[in-house]
């Protein structure tokens, strides 16, 4: 049984597109910079997985079709702890 009130990846960029379509939005578009900064995360389970920096610049490359290097990886990836500051900075403005 699937809860109501959690949504996939998927799901939640389908009703952000629908809800910028319906606005009449541009599509929203991303620097490198910020994409890297958005997947951390997930750069952080591939190199536990022992994956390298250039291996996940290739699945990056792949997923997307846009030259990125593990220069850029390393350049533009967040670290854990700045990440929690994010999502600090988000219950904040949920308790507004």
């Amino acid at each position: 049984m699937t809860d109501e009130s959690t949504f996939s990846l998927a799901e939640a960029l389908a009703a952000q597109k629908a809800l910028r379509d319906a606005a009449g939005a541009e599509e929203e578009v991303f620097e490198l910079a910020d994409v890297i900064g958005m997947v951390s995360d997930e750069v952080d389970m591939l190199k536990e997985q022992g994956r390298s920096l250039g291996d996940i610049a290739a699945l990056v490359k792949q997923a997307t079709g846009k030259p990125v290097t593990a220069e850029d990886v390393e350049k533009y990836y967040v670290p854990a702890d700045e990440r929690e500051l994010w999502d600090d900075d988000e219950d904040e403005e949920d308790n507004r």
